[in-house]
């Protein structure tokens, strides 16, 4: 049995943080419905710039985000769909939500609202800055609000050089496995017979948690953005190799294992008892010199030489993969962090898995999405409407 099974979740939901909240909450057992407009979730087009194919039977990038739900399509603006939504809602243990407050608030769907009508509901949405302050009622994305505001995208380039150009969804899907955590704490709650409650995260504090030791460090002086050579210790740093790829050194004991590196790893002694490197405390003051004289020494051999070194004498590394190396990766595929699909045309494709791992769990059944509106009929005429009234709502332009 999976962990969630037998709780329902009822979601209004666009692009990437809630859809992936609720895509988690599913794997997980949970019984989810995405309630979408007319023209339903944006991003089933919106996706196009990212390369991905659409398929006659749906879409990888939006069924990433959107696996193993229901779909049903409803106008929360007119009359009639919004009292559908509310129907569905009463018949759930969770409302997932990333719209805006005011819009929630308009369609009488906000917080507030649910909670006088059904006080046991877990009320559950993403927001981009947060509840309060100047910018609460301002639009945000991942790139805007957890990128830039956050100073993850100025302060994590390299000094001098272009900002890092990124990817869709990173603090999107950040925020979504929060609000995960919040939610189960909350359905929690509410199963003692403590009530409903209103759990929210934002894009903002999402990325400032994240960023944590980063702004601890520059609230006492650490200065940022960085250079190659103005790193925390000469072996907590990457290098390139001479095939162009780079190893990262991962070796917080600096004064016990600085020797082992230079006289065993690099073979180059001399290193190891220059006055300027003997201990952490020195090394700061020549830190850069330091790097400088790693970095003639990684670009004399390819790094799967330097990989065999590093493994010889056990010291903590890693070649920076690539994307299309992580496709390939045996320890990814041995722990079912991928997995393949084949849409029912036969075309394949690579799915992630949604983190964390459950005993109970042995593997977990990925579905494509359907068109917008595919489950309207069955959903709805679960919680009551007849066959006659589903037409009405059609034909009034309130359902699909």
């Amino acid at each position: 049995m999976k962990p969630l099974e037998g709780i329902k979740v009822v979601e209004l939901t666009t692009y990437f943080a809630a859809p992936m909240c609720g895509r988690v909450l599913a794997d997980w057992g949970a019984e989810v419905i995405k309630i979408e407009g007319p023209k339903g979730d944006p991003y089933r087009v919106a996706y196009k710039g990212q390369g991905t194919p659409q398929f006659e039977e749906g879409c990888p990038s939006y069924d990433l985000e959107n696996s193993n739900k229901k779909f049903v399509c409803l106008d929360g603006k007119s009359e009639e769909g919004r009292q559908a939504i509310l129907r569905l809602i009463a018949g759930c243990d969770v409302f997932l939500t990333n719209n805006r407050p005011q819009a929630m608030k308009k369609m009488g769907l906000d917080y507030e609202s649910i909670h006088s009508l059904y006080p046991d509901i877990v009320y559950a949405e993403i927001l981009g800055y947060g509840e309060k302050g100047p910018l609460k009622d301002k639009p945000g994305y991942d790139y805007t609000v957890f990128f830039s505001r956050s100073g993850l995208m100025a302060d994590l380039s390299p000094r001098g050089g272009q900002v890092m150009n990124t990817i869709a969804g990173f603090g999107d899907h950040a925020a979504a496995i929060t609000l995960c955590s919040g939610v189960c704490a909350a359905l929690l709650k509410a199963k003692l017979g403590r009530g409903g409650d209103h759990v929210s995260v934002s894009l903002y504090q999402a990325a400032l948690f994240l960023l944590s030791n980063g702004l601890l460090c520059a609230e006492y002086g650490r200065e940022f953005p960085r250079t190659h050579f103005d790193c925390n210790s000469p072996i907590m740093q990457c290098y390139r190799c001479r095939d162009g790829e780079w190893i990262f050194l991962a070796v917080p004991e600096y004064d016990r294992l600085w020797p082992v590196i230079c006289d065993r790893v690099l073979e180059h002694p001399e290193l190891a008892v220059d006055p300027r490197f003997c201990n952490i405390r020195e090394t700061n003051k020549h830190r850069a010199e330091a790097v400088a004289a790693l970095d003639e020494i990684f670009i004399q051999h390819d790094s799967d030489h330097w990989v065999k070194r590093l493994e010889k004498y056990d010291i903590a590394h890693e070649k920076l993969a690539h994307f299309k190396d992580v496709l390939k990766d045996e320890q990814a595929w041995a722990n079912d962090y991928l997995q393949e699909y084949t849409y029912p045309g036969g075309e394949k494709t690579v799915m992630i898995g949604t983190p964390v791992t459950f005993a109970s769990m042995k593997d977990i059944p990925f579905k494509h999405s359907g068109a917008v509106g595919c489950d309207t009929d069955e959903v709805l005429k679960r919680i009551g409407y007849t066959e006659s009234e589903i037409a009405a709502l059609k034909a009034a332009g309130a359902a699909k």
